[in-house]
């Protein structure tokens, strides 16, 4: 009897220990699942809280801004009716930059008054619609110059776009990332007058005269001119234009009244290179200064008020102490035939107008180094660069001072 009861207890015991086992084989498993489940959802939390983090800088990283003029009108496109703008951004940034909407708000009666909302269009806006191209609104990191199509509808009031008094209207653009930029437009004058942004510059023009050469003997201007010969230091191919010429002319400026200017008053201007000939005898040295340098530079006023030319330098230079300098003497501005105009009249430019500025060159430095010769070696055709400075000469808040790039002269080694 006591043999049947020890192995039935020991069955019971057996049974009893599978199943403790299993009880704790489930509870580890359910520990262990659990601690799988919390590392996921920990991992995903990370991923996502890496990619905000990482939007954040990106965000941060965003820096656009607006180039000078900010707006322009475009008038050779057609939708309509409508107005349509360019707009011009450069990315500053170190991430591309998305625009997602433009929000245009007038402060006058006229404009957007009533707040213009810009979504991205694929097609080309109607005259009833506000947009901007979707082609255009991801610029890339460090991206300038970047134009962007506005469409306001011509139903504005006002009908006549944008309102073109000072700093009327502010434009607000916003990014994908959430980040907005702001400027108005136009842009405002600075306390202490126009920013040097005032002044962009075409292409230059150089005259001489004098006992050693002179530009009027040059092929284009003078039948009979020397015919583009090397020999005799000229080189230049390009006929002539009575002012305003094209890039491609020489000019003829009249009435230029100048202590310095013979010929009756006129100079020829051609285009800006010179023989390495004319150049020694127009610099203080080697070979002496029998020869007179002239520069117009081409220079349009892009500022928003008009601006008064009173003085001026010229700065261009080669390397170390090889440079150009030389002084505004006048202006020639207007209509054809144009007029000069000295430094002393201090004529006014009207806004979105061109002149010419013309200096005359006060010091020619030609270092060839010690002992060195003029022409120098046989490939050294050289150009200087540099730029050109304007004022109004006042000393009060109205001051307006600029500088403007020139294009250069060229002094080629052969023609």
């Amino acid at each position: 009897m006591l043999r049947p009861l020890i192995l039935g207890f020991r069955r019971r015991r057996a049974v009893a220990t599978i199943i403790g086992g299993l009880i704790i084989l489930s509870l580890i498993l359910t520990a262990l699942g659990t601690m799988v489940f919390v590392s996921q959802q920990y991992d995903q939390y990370q991923q996502i809280a890496n990619k905000m983090e990482q939007h954040g800088d990106q965000g941060q990283s965003e820096n656009l801004v607006a180039n000078y003029p900010g707006l322009t009108i475009v008038s050779t496109i057609s939708c309509g009716g409508c107005f349509v703008y360019s707009m011009s951004l450069s990315n500053l940034g170190g991430v591309g930059v998305q625009i997602a909407r433009i929000y245009i708000t007038s402060t006058v009666s006229t404009g957007c008054t009533n707040l213009c909302i810009l979504n991205p269009s694929s097609s080309t806006p109607t005259s009833t619609s506000s947009a901007f191209q979707q082609s255009e609104q991801f610029l890339n990191a460090g991206e300038v110059n970047h134009a962007v199509l506005l469409y306001l509808p011509s139903t504005i009031p006002g009908s006549n776009g944008l309102p073109t008094g000072a700093s009327q209207n502010t434009i607000l653009i916003v990014t994908s990332r959430g980040n907005m930029f702001s400027f108005q437009w136009p842009f405002p004058i600075q306390v202490g007058g126009q920013s040097q942004s005032a002044f962009s510059a075409g292409i230059v023009k150089v005259a001489y005269q004098g006992t050693g050469y002179d530009s009027k003997n040059e092929p284009g201007p003078v039948a009979g001119g020397s015919g583009g010969k090397a020999a005799a230091g000229y080189c230049h191919s390009e006929t002539a234009q009575a002012y305003p010429a094209s890039a491609g002319y020489a000019e003829e400026l009249t009435g230029v009244n100048y202590a310095g200017v013979g010929d009756g008053d006129v100079l020829w201007f051609v285009n800006p290179w010179v023989t390495q000939t004319t150049a020694g005898t127009a610099a203080n040295g080697p070979t002496g200064n029998t020869t007179t340098l002239y520069l117009a530079v081409n220079i349009t006023n892009t500022g928003v008020i008009p601006i008064t030319v009173a003085g001026g330098s010229l700065d261009l230079t080669w390397y170390g102490s090889n440079h150009i300098d030389g002084t505004l003497f006048g202006i020639y501005y207007g209509a054809a035939p144009g007029t000069f105009y000295s430094i002393a009249s201090a004529q006014t430019v009207a806004v979105g107008t061109w002149f010419l500025a013309l200096f005359r060159v006060t010091t020619f430095e030609l270092d060839t180094g010690s002992g060195g010769t003029w022409p120098p070696a046989n490939d050294a055709s050289v150009t200087f660069w540099g730029g050109a400075s304007l004022t109004d000469n006042t000393e009060t808040t109205s001051f307006v001072g600029g500088v403007s790039l020139s294009s250069g002269l060229w002094i080629p080694y052969s023609c």
